[in-house]
């Protein structure tokens, strides 16, 4: 445990969220800081030359907490600390100094307790009070019931104790007109309802110290920031999250209050990790790791944040490294509690599982659920190892142990996970229930995903939730479709081409007549607010003085217009991954290669057409598409469904050109076809190669499409302007569509290219 003399560097909100780290505060060093080693060897030096004087007596008190608050419950530090802390109290009896006797005997209660001899610190708590009570010590009994307060809120964890003597301190504190000490036990129950998970509670009372600590002008704003930026990272806001991480360390960095710098470190760090921007959150993960490690004491943020660290490694694949740097950090500073051993068998875990050596990770992921269940499992980190092992268990199959430990991860109290840790939870359960024929919970568990990934990204993901609800409806008639295939094997293949064909086109029906219905109520409803704007543009031409109003109204509905542009874009992108999603699913129940192969390309002619309605509602622009990222989108698509990613390179070279969608869908689908017939052919057994595009704005106000590959070529006796392919036949058809031409050029590489006349250029 550390403390500090300053009464807010001992607030490291990083670290109070998950209860880890005791602080505590003192007002006694001259500098207002704890003291380090270094002092604390100094100090040993001069008490060998002292008087029995209040020297001696500050000495003593010094040394006793320096041993009580170091990291980790050693009893050989605990035993230094009674030592010290007895001879001070007994110097201040000698001296007739109550208050120093107090003090000393305030910090004595903590070792005790510390110790595990609870009864006797709260016996000596209780004595304390009454004799501060009789001697008229406020500052001391605040000071005291402080301490006993936070003791409560982490080595006993009655929390109903720890909230009635954090008020008695704050009501002591305001009597003797100390606003900030009033304010910062106000902090610490604030941060006990964050501990507690009762997040909406906690943020709205640090809102409200933040506003009352400006209001007095007191400068050290950065740590109710910390606090606020982990609350909003565990509520899923991150944005607001990264807001407040910024404003702690401008803050920080104003007041050149660095004592706590690497819990502020660490909290961006996190925040940085939950946005998905894992090189910002590693730099700061990295900045933590040193800060903590120049204090050669073993701390649970010490390996926290080297956890981080050897999971980028991990993922840049230098495992070996990682591996290294963990166990060369548990040699040069060793764990001392059971969280510290907790977090190291976690992290040796995740280097053991990227090696492949499965038996050792399930050791370690084991040991460190054990560690995590001995020191209470309460904070974030002891909350996620049995989601890992789920997903460790997952990936090597073994869907019972996964499905076990993934409800126990579930089962603790959400508020102190993070929702994207719930969501993924959630996600794996999904899979395991899945595989195991437990389709309706496997949609409850989609669909709690899927409402968390929304929340947090504002995503929509429908084509995995649609291919779950196939699947389900599919496995209740399982039985008859056998019983059908043993009938009519022979026929098998046709009759289930038929079937997909009325199933395609029933869908097809529903999905024309839903998209007739939405354009007629959206064109009714675009109507009628075209008729109000027209209204309102009348009025303002009369009616001057309310000029400002009314064009605010017009705003809003030109809003409103786009937004409903944007959900029709969205509703037909998604019509067009349940098509993908029933093609798919036709796929599975078909052994004939061709129909494969056409139910195959449809899919991909499908999502092309469905990556633009996408790029339309996911951007301001409505009507143009960006062509370099929707080509880039197209390829690697296409790439990962031939499963060719890692043998066949794209080279994309694509001005910054932004296509109408009259243009956009026509190239997307030329491309499809081009690239689908270079993967298909051009490389065969595996071979390895390179897929080009190349799409420029040419000086005779035309553009030019080239696709080309490095492959075996075309076959001698085939000429591609005259094949009567349907692939080939939809390119030239395509191109004719846009008004442009298309060649084939036979040279070393296969090569295609077609010219369009500019339309829409923006």
């Amino acid at each position: 445990m550390n403390e500090f003399a300053s009464w807010h560097s001992s607030r490291l909100a990083w670290l109070s969220l998950v209860g880890i780290v005791l602080h505590f505060f003192t007002s006694t060093p001259s500098n207002g800081q704890n003291i380090t080693r270094k002092m604390a060897n100094q100090l040993l030096i001069n008490l060998q030359k002292s008087k029995p004087d209040t020297f001696r007596l500050s000495a003593l008190i010094e040394l006793g907490k320096f041993h009580v608050y170091k990291a980790g419950e050693v009893k050989v530090d605990l035993d230094s600390a009674l030592f010290y802390l007895h001879q001070a109290e007994e110097l201040s009896s000698t001296l007739h100094l109550s208050k120093e006797k107090h003090q000393a005997e305030s910090i004595l209660v903590i070792a005790y307790m510390e110790r595990g001899d609870i009864q006797l610190g709260e016996s000596l708590f209780s004595k304390l009070i009454k004799d501060c009570q009789r001697t008229g010590d406020k500052d001391t009994q605040a000071d005291a019931l402080y301490r006993f307060a936070t003791a409560q809120r982490y080595i006993t964890r009655n929390y109903p104790k720890a909230f009635s003597n954090y008020r008695q301190a704050a009501s002591l504190y305001k009597a003797l007109r100390n606003p900030e000490k009033e304010l910062f036990l106000s902090e610490q129950i604030a941060g006990l309802h964050a501990d507690m998970g009762e997040l909406d509670v906690a943020e709205g009372e640090f809102l409200d110290i933040l506003k009352r600590y400006k209001a007095i002008k007191y400068p050290k704003l950065h740590y109710t920031y910390s606090w606020l930026a982990s609350i909003s990272r565990l509520r899923g806001n991150f944005e607001k999250g990264l807001f407040y991480s910024l404003q702690c360390l401008e803050s920080m960095n104003k007041t050149q209050d660095t004592l706590s710098a690497a819990g502020f470190y660490g909290t961006i760090a996190e925040v940085y990790m939950e946005l998905g921007k894992r090189e910002q959150s590693i730099y700061w993960f990295k900045k933590t790791l040193q800060q903590w490690r120049r204090e050669k004491l073993p701390n649970y943020s010490l390996y926290y944040s080297a956890s981080f660290i050897v999971q980028d490694l991990i993922e840049h694949h230098k495992t070996q490294e990682a591996l290294r740097l963990i166990v060369n950090l548990v040699k040069e500073i060793p764990s001392v509690t059971t969280i510290q051993k907790g977090c190291i068998a976690q992290t040796i875990a995740y280097c053991y599982d990227n090696l492949h050596h499965y038996k050792q990770a399930e050791k370690y992921y084991l040991e460190a659920i054990s560690w995590y269940s001995q020191s209470g499992n309460d904070f974030e980190m002891a909350q996620k190892a049995p989601k890992e092992i789920g997903e460790f268990y997952l990936k090597r199959g073994n869907f019972k142990k996964a499905g076990f430990y993934l409800r126990k991860a579930l089962a603790f109290s959400p508020q102190k996970n993070a929702p994207s840790t719930i969501k993924d939870i959630h996600f794996m359960l999904f899979k395991v229930d899945s595989t195991e024929g437990n389709y309706l919970s496997a949609i409850s568990h989609f669909r709690q995903h899927k409402a968390l990934n929304d929340s947090l990204f504002n995503e929509t993901k429908s084509r995995q939730f649609a291919e779950l609800e196939v699947r389900y409806a599919t496995a209740q008639k399982e039985q008859q479709i056998q019983r059908q295939q043993l009938e009519l094997e022979k026929g098998e293949t046709t009759r289930k081409g038929i079937l997909a064909g009325a199933m395609l086109l029933l869908g097809l029906l529903g999905i024309s007549y839903n998209q007739y219905r939405l354009k007629q109520k959206s064109n009714k409803l675009l109507e009628s607010k075209q008729l109000e704007i027209n209204q309102k543009n009348v009025s303002l031409q009369s009616i001057l003085n309310e000029k400002d109003t009314l064009l605010k109204e017009k705003e809003e509905l030109l809003e409103e217009k786009e937004w409903m542009l944007k959900e029709i874009h969205h509703r037909v992108k998604n019509n067009l991954q349940i098509i993908t999603s029933l093609l798919h699913s036709q796929g599975v129940y078909l052994k004939d290669k061709a129909a494969l192969s056409a139910i195959q390309e449809s899919q991909n002619r499908v999502h092309v057409m469905a990556l633009i309605h996408q790029k339309l509602y996911q951007s301001d622009r409505l009507a143009t598409i960006p062509m370099a990222e929707y080509i880039e989108d197209i390829l690697d698509y296409l790439l990962v469904t031939f499963a060719r990613q890692d043998s066949v390179l794209k080279k994309i070279a694509v001005m910054p050109i932004n296509l109408d969608v009259i243009l956009a869908v026509p190239l997307g689908l030329i491309l499809n076809e081009v690239v689908t017939n270079s993967l298909k052919y051009a490389f065969p057994d595996g071979q390895k190669g390179t897929i080009s595009i190349e799409l420029v704005d040419l000086a005779s106000q035309t553009y030019r499409l080239t696709i080309s590959d490095n492959g075996v070529g075309f076959p001698p006796d085939l000429n591609p302007n005259r094949s009567r392919t349907l692939g080939m036949s939809l390119i030239r058809g395509l191109s004719k569509q846009l008004g442009g031409s298309f060649k084939s050029i036979r040279i070393q590489v296969s090569r295609l290219a077609c010219s369009l006349p500019r339309k829409k250029l923006v």
